[in-house]
Protein backbone atom coordinates (compact mmCIF):
# COMPACT_ATOMS: atom_id res chain seq x y z
CA UNK A 1 0.00 0.00 0.00
CA UNK A 2 2.78 2.37 0.98
CA UNK A 3 4.69 1.55 -2.20
CA UNK A 4 1.62 2.28 -4.33
CA UNK A 5 1.16 5.65 -2.62
CA UNK A 6 4.80 6.56 -3.28
CA UNK A 7 4.51 5.53 -6.95
CA UNK A 8 1.36 7.65 -7.29
CA UNK A 9 3.19 10.64 -5.80
CA UNK A 10 6.06 10.18 -8.23
CA UNK A 11 3.68 9.88 -11.19
CA UNK A 12 1.82 13.05 -10.14
CA UNK A 13 5.15 14.84 -9.74
CA UNK A 14 6.13 13.83 -13.28
CA UNK A 15 2.85 15.12 -14.71
CA UNK A 16 3.08 18.38 -12.73
CA UNK A 17 6.61 19.20 -13.87
CA UNK A 18 6.18 18.09 -17.49
CA UNK A 19 2.68 19.65 -17.74
CA UNK A 20 1.75 16.63 -19.85
CA UNK A 21 -0.62 13.96 -18.54
CA UNK A 22 0.39 11.66 -21.42
CA UNK A 23 3.95 11.61 -20.14
CA UNK A 24 4.82 8.11 -18.92
CA UNK A 25 8.22 7.23 -17.44
CA UNK A 26 9.11 3.97 -15.74
CA UNK A 27 9.91 4.38 -12.05
CA UNK A 28 13.27 2.96 -11.00
CA UNK A 29 12.79 0.88 -7.78
CA UNK A 30 16.50 1.28 -6.94
CA UNK A 31 15.99 5.05 -6.53
CA UNK A 32 13.24 4.48 -3.96
CA UNK A 33 15.42 2.05 -2.04
CA UNK A 34 18.23 4.60 -1.80
CA UNK A 35 16.22 7.66 -0.79
CA UNK A 36 12.83 9.34 -1.49
CA UNK A 37 14.69 12.54 -2.41
CA UNK A 38 16.70 10.72 -5.08
CA UNK A 39 13.52 9.19 -6.53
CA UNK A 40 11.71 12.56 -6.44
CA UNK A 41 14.51 14.45 -8.17
CA UNK A 42 15.07 11.83 -10.87
CA UNK A 43 11.37 12.03 -11.72
CA UNK A 44 11.56 15.85 -11.75
CA UNK A 45 14.58 15.61 -14.06
CA UNK A 46 12.73 13.44 -16.57
CA UNK A 47 9.59 15.57 -16.45
CA UNK A 48 11.55 18.78 -16.98
CA UNK A 49 13.47 17.31 -19.90
CA UNK A 50 10.17 16.25 -21.49
CA UNK A 51 8.92 19.84 -21.12
CA UNK A 52 11.91 21.83 -22.35
CA UNK A 53 13.48 19.56 -25.01
CA UNK A 54 12.51 17.24 -27.85
CA UNK A 55 12.85 13.79 -26.24
CA UNK A 56 12.13 11.89 -29.48
CA UNK A 57 15.24 13.33 -31.14
CA UNK A 58 17.22 12.60 -27.98
CA UNK A 59 16.07 8.96 -27.81
CA UNK A 60 16.94 8.48 -31.48
CA UNK A 61 20.40 9.93 -30.81
CA UNK A 62 21.00 7.62 -27.83
CA UNK A 63 19.81 4.58 -29.77
CA UNK A 64 22.14 5.41 -32.62
CA UNK A 65 25.10 5.86 -30.27
CA UNK A 66 24.48 2.42 -28.74
CA UNK A 67 23.99 0.94 -32.19
CA UNK A 68 27.49 2.02 -33.13
CA UNK A 69 29.09 0.51 -30.05
CA UNK A 70 28.85 3.19 -27.33
CA UNK A 71 28.92 1.64 -23.86
CA UNK A 72 25.31 1.95 -22.54
CA UNK A 73 26.15 2.37 -18.84
CA UNK A 74 28.66 5.16 -19.53
CA UNK A 75 26.36 6.87 -22.03
CA UNK A 76 23.50 6.77 -19.52
CA UNK A 77 25.54 8.36 -16.74
CA UNK A 78 26.99 11.16 -18.89
CA UNK A 79 23.53 11.83 -20.35
CA UNK A 80 22.08 12.18 -16.85
CA UNK A 81 24.70 14.79 -15.87
CA UNK A 82 24.16 16.77 -19.08
CA UNK A 83 20.36 16.66 -18.73
CA UNK A 84 20.60 17.86 -15.13
CA UNK A 85 22.70 20.84 -16.16
CA UNK A 86 20.41 21.64 -19.09
CA UNK A 87 17.16 21.73 -17.08
CA UNK A 88 18.08 22.67 -13.47
CA UNK A 89 18.06 26.46 -13.84
CA UNK A 90 14.90 26.46 -15.94
CA UNK A 91 12.84 24.23 -13.67
CA UNK A 92 14.15 25.79 -10.43
CA UNK A 93 13.21 29.26 -11.69
CA UNK A 94 9.61 28.10 -12.25
CA UNK A 95 9.26 26.00 -9.07
CA UNK A 96 11.27 27.29 -6.11
CA UNK A 97 11.09 24.11 -3.98
CA UNK A 98 12.91 22.00 -6.54
CA UNK A 99 16.30 23.52 -5.73
CA UNK A 100 16.04 22.18 -2.17
CA UNK A 101 14.99 18.70 -3.41
CA UNK A 102 17.92 18.70 -5.84
CA UNK A 103 20.48 19.51 -3.15
CA UNK A 104 19.09 16.83 -0.82
CA UNK A 105 19.14 14.28 -3.65
CA UNK A 106 22.78 15.11 -4.47
CA UNK A 107 23.83 14.79 -0.80
CA UNK A 108 22.02 11.46 -0.50
CA UNK A 109 23.68 10.21 -3.69
CA UNK A 110 27.14 11.14 -2.37
CA UNK A 111 26.34 9.28 0.84
CA UNK A 112 24.67 6.16 -0.59
CA UNK A 113 26.96 5.66 -3.60
CA UNK A 114 30.32 6.44 -2.00
CA UNK A 115 31.70 3.02 -2.93
CA UNK A 116 30.43 3.15 -6.52
CA UNK A 117 32.20 6.46 -7.13
CA UNK A 118 35.58 4.76 -6.71
CA UNK A 119 34.70 1.92 -9.09
CA UNK A 120 35.24 3.49 -12.53
CA UNK A 121 36.44 6.73 -14.09
CA UNK A 122 32.95 7.73 -15.21
CA UNK A 123 31.45 7.09 -11.76
CA UNK A 124 34.20 9.30 -10.41
CA UNK A 125 33.19 11.95 -12.93
CA UNK A 126 29.67 11.93 -11.44
CA UNK A 127 31.15 12.34 -7.96
CA UNK A 128 33.16 15.39 -9.11
CA UNK A 129 30.05 16.85 -10.77
CA UNK A 130 27.94 16.52 -7.60
CA UNK A 131 30.67 18.11 -5.47
CA UNK A 132 31.02 20.91 -8.00
CA UNK A 133 27.27 21.59 -8.10
CA UNK A 134 26.79 21.43 -4.33
CA UNK A 135 29.88 23.19 -3.04
CA UNK A 136 31.51 24.74 -6.15
CA UNK A 137 34.48 22.57 -5.24
CA UNK A 138 36.90 21.18 -7.85
CA UNK A 139 37.94 17.75 -6.57
CA UNK A 140 40.21 16.98 -9.52
CA UNK A 141 41.65 19.94 -11.51
CA UNK A 142 42.12 17.71 -14.59
CA UNK A 143 38.36 17.22 -14.80
CA UNK A 144 37.52 20.90 -14.31
CA UNK A 145 37.26 21.67 -18.08
CA UNK A 146 34.76 18.82 -18.48
CA UNK A 147 32.69 20.05 -15.53
CA UNK A 148 32.61 23.57 -16.98
CA UNK A 149 31.55 22.15 -20.36
CA UNK A 150 28.63 20.31 -18.72
CA UNK A 151 27.71 23.32 -16.57
CA UNK A 152 27.54 25.52 -19.70
CA UNK A 153 24.44 23.53 -20.75
CA UNK A 154 22.39 25.64 -18.34
CA UNK A 155 22.02 28.02 -21.30
CA UNK A 156 21.15 25.26 -23.81
CA UNK A 157 18.09 25.99 -25.92
CA UNK A 158 18.13 22.94 -28.19
CA UNK A 159 18.42 19.20 -27.68
CA UNK A 160 21.23 19.28 -30.24
CA UNK A 161 23.33 21.27 -27.73
CA UNK A 162 22.79 18.51 -25.17
CA UNK A 163 23.70 15.75 -27.64
CA UNK A 164 26.83 17.59 -28.74
CA UNK A 165 28.00 17.96 -25.15
CA UNK A 166 27.36 14.25 -24.45
CA UNK A 167 29.45 13.38 -27.52
CA UNK A 168 32.34 15.56 -26.39
CA UNK A 169 32.33 14.35 -22.79
CA UNK A 170 31.99 10.68 -23.82
CA UNK A 171 34.86 11.00 -26.31
CA UNK A 172 37.14 12.69 -23.76
CA UNK A 173 36.27 10.93 -20.51
CA UNK A 174 35.64 7.44 -21.85
CA UNK A 175 37.13 6.73 -25.28
CA UNK A 176 40.34 8.63 -24.51
CA UNK A 177 40.53 7.63 -20.85
CA UNK A 178 42.59 4.81 -19.36
CA UNK A 179 41.00 3.30 -16.27
CA UNK A 180 43.32 1.29 -14.01
CA UNK A 181 42.20 -2.20 -14.99
CA UNK A 182 45.69 -3.71 -14.76
CA UNK A 183 48.59 -3.19 -12.41
CA UNK A 184 52.04 -2.36 -13.66
CA UNK A 185 51.00 -0.56 -16.86
CA UNK A 186 51.89 3.03 -17.63
CA UNK A 187 49.03 4.87 -19.35
CA UNK A 188 50.58 8.22 -20.07
CA UNK A 189 49.36 9.43 -23.45
CA UNK A 190 50.74 12.96 -23.34
CA UNK A 191 51.54 14.33 -26.74
CA UNK A 192 48.89 12.30 -28.52
CA UNK A 193 45.69 13.60 -30.03
CA UNK A 194 43.12 14.16 -27.27
CA UNK A 195 40.71 16.63 -28.78
CA UNK A 196 37.05 16.60 -27.83
CA UNK A 197 35.68 16.93 -31.35
CA UNK A 198 33.54 14.11 -32.75
CA UNK A 199 35.69 11.28 -34.06
CA UNK A 200 35.73 10.65 -37.79
CA UNK A 201 34.38 7.17 -37.05
CA UNK A 202 31.29 8.56 -35.35
CA UNK A 203 30.67 11.04 -38.15
CA UNK A 204 31.00 8.29 -40.76
CA UNK A 205 28.63 6.02 -38.85
CA UNK A 206 26.01 8.71 -38.38
CA UNK A 207 25.78 9.09 -42.16
CA UNK A 208 24.61 5.50 -42.59
CA UNK A 209 21.10 5.86 -41.14
CA UNK A 210 19.05 9.00 -41.54
CA UNK A 211 16.97 10.53 -38.75
CA UNK A 212 13.75 9.40 -40.46
CA UNK A 213 14.88 5.81 -41.03
CA UNK A 214 13.43 2.99 -39.05
CA UNK A 215 16.19 0.62 -37.99
CA UNK A 216 15.39 -3.09 -38.03
CA UNK A 217 17.72 -4.03 -35.18
CA UNK A 218 17.52 -6.31 -32.20
CA UNK A 219 19.16 -4.22 -29.52
CA UNK A 220 21.78 -6.52 -28.11
CA UNK A 221 22.48 -3.89 -25.45
CA UNK A 222 20.04 -3.92 -22.57
CA UNK A 223 18.69 -0.69 -21.13
CA UNK A 224 21.47 1.71 -20.26
CA UNK A 225 20.68 1.92 -16.56
CA UNK A 226 21.10 -1.79 -15.86
CA UNK A 227 24.60 -2.16 -17.35
CA UNK A 228 23.68 -5.49 -18.90
CA UNK A 229 23.43 -7.33 -15.59
CA UNK A 230 19.69 -7.76 -15.11
CA UNK A 231 18.00 -11.15 -15.49
CA UNK A 232 15.66 -10.29 -18.35
CA UNK A 233 16.51 -8.46 -21.53
CA UNK A 234 14.90 -5.16 -22.39
CA UNK A 235 16.06 -5.55 -26.00
CA UNK A 236 13.48 -4.54 -28.53
CA UNK A 237 13.12 -4.99 -32.26
CA UNK A 238 13.87 -2.00 -34.49
CA UNK A 239 13.64 -1.83 -38.28
CA UNK A 240 16.35 -1.02 -40.84
CA UNK A 241 15.02 0.65 -43.96
CA UNK A 242 15.65 -0.76 -47.45
CA UNK A 243 18.21 1.86 -48.42
CA UNK A 244 20.35 1.19 -45.34
CA UNK A 245 20.07 -2.58 -45.84
CA UNK A 246 21.22 -2.33 -49.45
CA UNK A 247 24.20 -0.14 -48.57
CA UNK A 248 25.29 -2.04 -45.46
CA UNK A 249 27.88 -4.25 -47.22
CA UNK A 250 29.42 -1.23 -48.95
CA UNK A 251 29.58 0.53 -45.58
CA UNK A 252 31.29 -2.49 -43.99
CA UNK A 253 33.95 -2.52 -46.75
CA UNK A 254 34.54 1.23 -46.40
CA UNK A 255 34.90 1.18 -42.60
CA UNK A 256 36.43 -2.24 -41.91
CA UNK A 257 38.22 -3.10 -45.14
CA UNK A 258 37.43 -5.20 -48.21
CA UNK A 259 36.91 -8.95 -47.93
CA UNK A 260 40.01 -11.08 -48.54
CA UNK A 261 37.93 -14.07 -49.66
CA UNK A 262 36.86 -14.71 -53.26
CA UNK A 263 33.05 -14.65 -53.72
CA UNK A 264 32.66 -18.43 -53.97
CA UNK A 265 34.70 -19.07 -50.81
CA UNK A 266 32.81 -16.33 -48.95
CA UNK A 267 29.48 -17.88 -50.00
CA UNK A 268 30.64 -21.35 -48.91
CA UNK A 269 31.80 -20.08 -45.53
CA UNK A 270 28.54 -18.25 -44.83
CA UNK A 271 26.40 -21.25 -45.76
CA UNK A 272 28.49 -23.48 -43.54
CA UNK A 273 28.87 -21.13 -40.55
CA UNK A 274 25.68 -19.03 -40.50
CA UNK A 275 23.20 -21.65 -39.36
CA UNK A 276 20.87 -22.09 -36.40
CA UNK A 277 20.53 -18.90 -34.36
CA UNK A 278 23.11 -17.26 -36.69
CA UNK A 279 21.06 -18.05 -39.82
CA UNK A 280 20.49 -14.44 -40.95
CA UNK A 281 24.05 -13.36 -40.16
CA UNK A 282 26.92 -12.62 -42.53
CA UNK A 283 30.69 -13.08 -42.23
CA UNK A 284 33.22 -10.53 -43.48
CA UNK A 285 36.93 -11.43 -43.26
CA UNK A 286 39.33 -8.58 -43.90
CA UNK A 287 42.90 -7.42 -43.35
CA UNK A 288 41.66 -4.01 -42.17
CA UNK A 289 41.40 -0.58 -43.76
CA UNK A 290 45.15 0.07 -43.64
CA UNK A 291 46.00 -2.95 -45.82
CA UNK A 292 43.47 -3.16 -48.64
CA UNK A 293 42.02 0.33 -49.09
CA UNK A 294 43.08 2.06 -52.28
CA UNK A 295 42.17 5.52 -50.97
CA UNK A 296 42.64 7.16 -47.60
CA UNK A 297 39.45 8.21 -45.82
CA UNK A 298 38.29 9.28 -42.36
CA UNK A 299 38.35 5.70 -41.08
CA UNK A 300 41.92 5.03 -42.20
CA UNK A 301 43.00 8.23 -40.42
CA UNK A 302 41.13 7.07 -37.31
CA UNK A 303 42.82 3.64 -37.30
CA UNK A 304 46.24 5.23 -37.83
CA UNK A 305 45.66 7.43 -34.79
CA UNK A 306 44.55 4.42 -32.71
CA UNK A 307 47.64 2.46 -33.80
CA UNK A 308 49.83 5.39 -32.79
CA UNK A 309 48.23 5.43 -29.32
CA UNK A 310 48.60 1.65 -28.91
CA UNK A 311 52.26 1.78 -29.96
CA UNK A 312 52.80 4.62 -27.51
CA UNK A 313 51.56 2.44 -24.65
CA UNK A 314 53.77 -0.42 -25.91
CA UNK A 315 56.86 1.80 -25.94
CA UNK A 316 56.06 3.16 -22.46
CA UNK A 317 55.96 -0.45 -21.23
CA UNK A 318 58.66 -1.89 -23.50
CA UNK A 319 60.74 -3.60 -20.80
CA UNK A 320 57.71 -5.19 -19.14
CA UNK A 321 56.37 -6.37 -22.50
CA UNK A 322 59.76 -7.75 -23.60
CA UNK A 323 60.10 -9.63 -20.32
CA UNK A 324 56.67 -11.24 -20.83
CA UNK A 325 57.46 -12.18 -24.45
CA UNK A 326 60.82 -13.80 -23.63
CA UNK A 327 59.39 -15.61 -20.61
CA UNK A 328 56.45 -17.01 -22.59
CA UNK A 329 58.54 -17.96 -25.66
CA UNK A 330 61.18 -19.74 -23.53
CA UNK A 331 58.48 -21.65 -21.71
CA UNK A 332 56.96 -22.74 -25.02
CA UNK A 333 60.35 -23.77 -26.44
CA UNK A 334 61.10 -25.92 -23.38
CA UNK A 335 57.67 -27.53 -23.63
CA UNK A 336 58.26 -28.34 -27.31
CA UNK A 337 61.67 -29.90 -26.53
CA UNK A 338 60.03 -32.39 -24.19
CA UNK A 339 58.05 -33.63 -27.20
CA UNK A 340 61.26 -34.35 -29.15
CA UNK A 341 61.42 -38.03 -28.18
CA UNK A 342 63.48 -40.74 -29.90
CA UNK A 343 61.43 -43.56 -31.43
CA UNK A 344 62.83 -46.80 -32.91
CA UNK A 345 61.02 -48.44 -35.80
CA UNK A 346 61.81 -51.15 -38.41
CA UNK A 347 62.22 -50.37 -42.10
CA UNK A 348 63.77 -51.30 -45.42
CA UNK A 349 66.82 -49.16 -44.73
CA UNK A 350 68.78 -47.96 -41.74
CA UNK A 351 70.97 -49.97 -39.38
CA UNK A 352 70.80 -53.71 -40.03
CA UNK A 353 69.32 -55.97 -37.35
CA UNK A 354 71.41 -59.20 -37.10
CA UNK A 355 68.55 -61.03 -35.38
CA UNK A 356 66.38 -60.57 -38.52
CA UNK A 357 68.92 -61.90 -41.06
CA UNK A 358 67.38 -65.34 -40.93
CA UNK A 359 64.53 -63.94 -43.09
CA UNK A 360 66.86 -63.69 -46.11
CA UNK A 361 65.94 -66.30 -48.71
CA UNK A 362 63.33 -67.78 -46.42
CA UNK A 363 60.56 -65.13 -46.28
CA UNK A 364 59.38 -62.07 -48.18
CA UNK A 365 60.03 -59.85 -45.16
CA UNK A 366 62.28 -56.94 -46.20
CA UNK A 367 61.97 -54.99 -42.93
CA UNK A 368 65.44 -55.99 -41.74
CA UNK A 369 66.66 -52.61 -40.57
CA UNK A 370 65.99 -50.32 -37.62
CA UNK A 371 65.63 -46.55 -37.80
CA UNK A 372 65.69 -43.87 -35.13
CA UNK A 373 63.01 -41.19 -35.57
CA UNK A 374 62.48 -37.92 -33.76
CA UNK A 375 58.90 -37.00 -32.93
CA UNK A 376 57.92 -33.83 -34.79
CA UNK A 377 57.82 -30.92 -32.33
CA UNK A 378 56.09 -28.48 -34.66
CA UNK A 379 52.70 -30.13 -35.02
CA UNK A 380 50.82 -27.28 -33.32
CA UNK A 381 48.67 -24.51 -34.76
CA UNK A 382 47.25 -21.71 -32.63
CA UNK A 383 44.37 -19.32 -33.37
CA UNK A 384 44.19 -16.14 -31.26
CA UNK A 385 40.72 -14.57 -31.33
CA UNK A 386 40.28 -11.10 -29.76
CA UNK A 387 36.98 -9.44 -28.84
CA UNK A 388 37.09 -6.08 -30.67
CA UNK A 389 33.66 -4.81 -29.64
CA UNK A 390 32.84 -1.36 -28.26
CA UNK A 391 33.08 -2.57 -24.66
CA UNK A 392 36.84 -2.90 -25.18
CA UNK A 393 37.35 0.75 -26.13
CA UNK A 394 38.51 1.95 -22.73
CA UNK A 395 41.11 -0.85 -22.47
CA UNK A 396 41.95 -1.36 -26.15
CA UNK A 397 45.65 -0.55 -25.73
CA UNK A 398 45.95 -3.09 -22.94
CA UNK A 399 44.13 -5.78 -24.96
CA UNK A 400 46.34 -5.04 -27.98
CA UNK A 401 49.39 -5.43 -25.73
CA UNK A 402 48.21 -8.85 -24.52
CA UNK A 403 47.56 -9.99 -28.09
CA UNK A 404 51.02 -8.80 -29.16
CA UNK A 405 52.75 -10.62 -26.28
CA UNK A 406 51.08 -13.91 -27.24
CA UNK A 407 51.74 -13.47 -30.96
CA UNK A 408 55.38 -12.47 -30.66
CA UNK A 409 56.08 -15.31 -28.20
CA UNK A 410 54.51 -17.84 -30.59
CA UNK A 411 56.60 -16.39 -33.43
CA UNK A 412 59.83 -16.80 -31.42
CA UNK A 413 58.82 -20.38 -30.58
CA UNK A 414 58.13 -20.93 -34.32
CA UNK A 415 54.57 -22.08 -33.72
CA UNK A 416 52.25 -21.32 -36.69
CA UNK A 417 49.44 -19.03 -35.56
CA UNK A 418 46.81 -16.56 -36.69
CA UNK A 419 45.54 -13.48 -34.81
CA UNK A 420 42.07 -12.11 -35.52
CA UNK A 421 39.87 -9.45 -33.93
CA UNK A 422 36.10 -9.72 -34.20
CA UNK A 423 33.10 -7.44 -33.82
CA UNK A 424 29.55 -7.33 -35.19
CA UNK A 425 27.96 -4.43 -37.05
CA UNK A 426 24.37 -4.96 -38.12
CA UNK A 427 24.06 -8.50 -39.47
CA UNK A 428 27.80 -8.67 -40.30
CA UNK A 429 30.34 -10.31 -38.00
CA UNK A 430 33.67 -8.83 -39.05
CA UNK A 431 36.89 -10.84 -38.59
CA UNK A 432 39.91 -8.55 -38.88
CA UNK A 433 42.94 -10.72 -39.63
CA UNK A 434 46.02 -9.01 -38.17
CA UNK A 435 48.34 -11.96 -38.80
CA UNK A 436 47.96 -15.19 -40.78
CA UNK A 437 49.64 -18.56 -40.20
CA UNK A 438 52.30 -18.11 -42.87
CA UNK A 439 53.13 -14.47 -42.12
CA UNK A 440 56.54 -13.48 -40.78
CA UNK A 441 57.04 -12.10 -37.28
CA UNK A 442 56.92 -8.56 -38.74
CA UNK A 443 53.15 -8.99 -39.01
CA UNK A 444 52.86 -9.26 -35.21
CA UNK A 445 52.84 -5.46 -34.92
CA UNK A 446 49.66 -5.26 -37.01
CA UNK A 447 47.88 -6.15 -33.77
CA UNK A 448 48.43 -2.56 -32.65
CA UNK A 449 45.76 -1.58 -35.19
CA UNK A 450 43.29 -3.13 -32.74
CA UNK A 451 40.40 -0.93 -31.57
CA UNK A 452 36.96 -1.57 -30.11
CA UNK A 453 33.73 -0.79 -31.96
CA UNK A 454 30.14 -2.03 -32.41
CA UNK A 455 28.96 -5.30 -30.82
CA UNK A 456 30.14 -8.91 -30.49
CA UNK A 457 28.57 -12.23 -31.54
CA UNK A 458 31.08 -14.51 -29.85
CA UNK A 459 29.48 -17.84 -30.80
CA UNK A 460 29.66 -17.16 -34.54
CA UNK A 461 33.21 -15.76 -34.31
CA UNK A 462 34.43 -18.87 -32.45
CA UNK A 463 32.73 -21.09 -35.04
CA UNK A 464 34.53 -19.22 -37.86
CA UNK A 465 37.87 -19.39 -36.04
CA UNK A 466 37.48 -23.17 -35.71
CA UNK A 467 36.94 -23.40 -39.47
CA UNK A 468 40.28 -21.66 -39.99
CA UNK A 469 42.00 -24.07 -37.60
CA UNK A 470 40.47 -27.08 -39.37
CA UNK A 471 42.27 -26.12 -42.57
CA UNK A 472 45.71 -26.29 -40.93
CA UNK A 473 47.73 -29.50 -41.43
CA UNK A 474 49.00 -29.64 -37.84
CA UNK A 475 47.64 -32.44 -35.67
CA UNK A 476 47.26 -30.41 -32.45
CA UNK A 477 45.22 -27.22 -32.42
CA UNK A 478 44.65 -24.53 -29.80
CA UNK A 479 42.20 -21.61 -29.76
CA UNK A 480 42.94 -18.68 -27.42
CA UNK A 481 40.04 -16.24 -26.94
CA UNK A 482 40.65 -12.80 -25.38
CA UNK A 483 37.23 -11.48 -24.36
CA UNK A 484 35.30 -9.71 -21.60
CA UNK A 485 32.88 -12.63 -21.16
CA UNK A 486 29.96 -10.47 -22.27
CA UNK A 487 28.69 -11.46 -25.76
CA UNK A 488 26.28 -8.77 -26.89
CA UNK A 489 24.94 -8.11 -30.39
CA UNK A 490 22.58 -5.84 -32.28
CA UNK A 491 21.20 -7.67 -35.32
CA UNK A 492 20.29 -5.54 -38.32
CA UNK A 493 18.04 -7.05 -40.94
CA UNK A 494 15.71 -5.83 -43.65
CA UNK A 495 12.33 -4.52 -42.57
CA UNK A 496 10.87 -6.95 -45.13
CA UNK A 497 11.83 -9.88 -42.90
CA UNK A 498 8.97 -10.58 -40.54
CA UNK A 499 10.37 -13.27 -38.26
CA UNK A 500 11.52 -12.03 -34.88
CA UNK A 501 14.47 -13.56 -33.07
CA UNK A 502 15.67 -13.53 -29.52
CA UNK A 503 18.26 -10.78 -29.01
CA UNK A 504 21.78 -12.13 -28.73
CA UNK A 505 22.69 -11.00 -25.22
CA UNK A 506 22.77 -12.00 -21.54
CA UNK A 507 22.31 -15.73 -20.72
CA UNK A 508 21.12 -16.58 -24.24
CA UNK A 509 24.40 -15.38 -25.77
CA UNK A 510 26.56 -16.83 -22.98
CA UNK A 511 24.98 -20.29 -23.44
CA UNK A 512 25.49 -20.17 -27.21
CA UNK A 513 29.16 -19.21 -26.81
CA UNK A 514 29.68 -21.94 -24.19
CA UNK A 515 28.09 -24.47 -26.57
CA UNK A 516 30.53 -23.56 -29.36
CA UNK A 517 33.46 -23.93 -26.93
CA UNK A 518 32.26 -27.41 -25.87
CA UNK A 519 31.89 -28.47 -29.52
CA UNK A 520 35.50 -27.52 -30.21
CA UNK A 521 36.77 -29.42 -27.18
CA UNK A 522 34.79 -32.48 -28.26
CA UNK A 523 36.71 -32.25 -31.55
CA UNK A 524 40.02 -32.26 -29.60
CA UNK A 525 40.63 -28.54 -30.18
CA UNK A 526 41.92 -27.00 -26.94
CA UNK A 527 40.25 -23.71 -25.98
CA UNK A 528 41.62 -21.15 -23.51
CA UNK A 529 39.79 -18.01 -22.44
CA UNK A 530 41.90 -15.02 -21.42
CA UNK A 531 39.67 -12.67 -19.47
CA UNK A 532 39.96 -9.02 -20.59
CA UNK A 533 36.98 -7.49 -18.79
CA UNK A 534 35.56 -6.31 -15.49
CA UNK A 535 35.48 -8.54 -12.42
CA UNK A 536 31.68 -8.53 -12.32
CA UNK A 537 31.65 -10.43 -15.65
CA UNK A 538 33.80 -13.28 -14.33
CA UNK A 539 30.85 -15.61 -13.77
CA UNK A 540 29.88 -15.39 -17.44
CA UNK A 541 33.50 -16.12 -18.41
CA UNK A 542 33.47 -19.21 -16.17
CA UNK A 543 30.24 -20.43 -17.77
CA UNK A 544 31.79 -20.10 -21.23
CA UNK A 545 35.27 -21.55 -20.67
CA UNK A 546 34.89 -23.64 -17.52
CA UNK A 547 38.18 -24.11 -15.66
CA UNK A 548 40.31 -23.30 -18.71
CA UNK A 549 40.44 -19.54 -18.51
CA UNK A 550 43.06 -17.09 -17.30
CA UNK A 551 42.21 -14.01 -15.26
CA UNK A 552 45.11 -11.58 -15.43
CA UNK A 553 45.24 -9.51 -12.24
CA UNK A 554 48.77 -8.26 -12.86
CA UNK A 555 50.13 -7.74 -16.38
CA UNK A 556 53.65 -8.61 -15.19
CA UNK A 557 52.42 -12.15 -14.51
CA UNK A 558 50.72 -12.48 -17.91
CA UNK A 559 53.32 -14.82 -19.45
CA UNK A 560 53.35 -17.21 -16.49
CA UNK A 561 49.56 -17.62 -16.40
CA UNK A 562 49.05 -18.03 -20.15
CA UNK A 563 52.24 -20.05 -20.50
CA UNK A 564 51.18 -22.50 -17.81
CA UNK A 565 48.08 -23.41 -19.80
CA UNK A 566 49.86 -23.63 -23.17
CA UNK A 567 52.64 -25.76 -21.67
CA UNK A 568 50.01 -28.15 -20.32
CA UNK A 569 48.43 -28.49 -23.79
CA UNK A 570 51.79 -29.06 -25.49
CA UNK A 571 53.22 -31.60 -23.04
CA UNK A 572 50.04 -33.65 -22.46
Amino acid sequence: MKENMMENRLQNLLWTVSEDYNCDVKINPADLQKSPEIAFYNMILQGAFQKYFDTEIFEAYIQKKKQYGAEPSVLSLISKLCIDSAVCQKVCAERKGIENIRRKAFRETLKKDAFRFSHTDWDYLEYCYLEFQLYQKTVNPKLHPLLLKIAALSHASSVKDVCKCIDEVYHTAYEKGFAKYFKGISRDTNGLHSGTEDSEETKEQDNLISEEATVNLFSGHVAAQDNGKQDKSNARLLALDRQSSEHLEKYIELNYGKSILPPNEKSRLQKQMCTGIHEDCRLHITKGVLHNQTESNAKTDYVKRIKEENLHIYKKNFLLTRQNILSLSNLLKRALLTRTERELCTGEYGTICPEKLWNLGRTDNTMLFKRELLQDNSDFAVEVLIDASGSQQRRQSLVALQGFIISRALSLAQIPHRVTGFCTFGSYTILNEYRDYLDSSDADENIFEFYGSANNRDGLAIRAAADSLDKQPQENKILIVLSDGNPNDIIAQSSRQKTEKQPYCLDFAVKDTATEVRRLRNRKISVLGVFAGEEEDLQAEKKIFGKDFAYIHDISNFANIVGHYLKKQITD
